[in-house]
């Protein structure tokens, strides 16, 4: 199965993952590029700040359900624009783990 079909059906499970979690449990590089990708094929992946047990600041991705801002973008093709309506407004969350 392709990384983003795994990362896909991770967070349709409603995990949530961050970026080092995504790189060793989907062996990529380039996590940001997976979302973008995922995100491309019209999937409400959410990006938000996290903090870890640890103090660590991050970045953690989650599936959401569309907003009707991105739905209309997307439906009108203007991917780039249903795009940032995902993360202009990433919230701070505390994360254990």
């Amino acid at each position: 199965m392709s990384a983003i079909y795994s990362m896909y059906n991770y967070l349709a499970d409603g995990n949530t993952v961050t970026t080092k979690q995504a790189r060793t449990l989907f062996k990529v590089a380039n996590v940001s590029d997976l979302v973008y990708r995922l995100r491309n094929n019209g999937v409400s992946v959410y990006t938000n700040r996290v903090t870890t047990s640890r103090g660590e600041k991050t970045i953690a991705y989650r599936l959401g359900t569309p907003s009707e801002q991105f739905e209309k973008y997307f439906e009108r093709g203007q991917v780039g624009r249903a795009r940032k309506t995902l993360y202009r407004r990433a919230i701070n969350v505390a994360m254990n783990g």
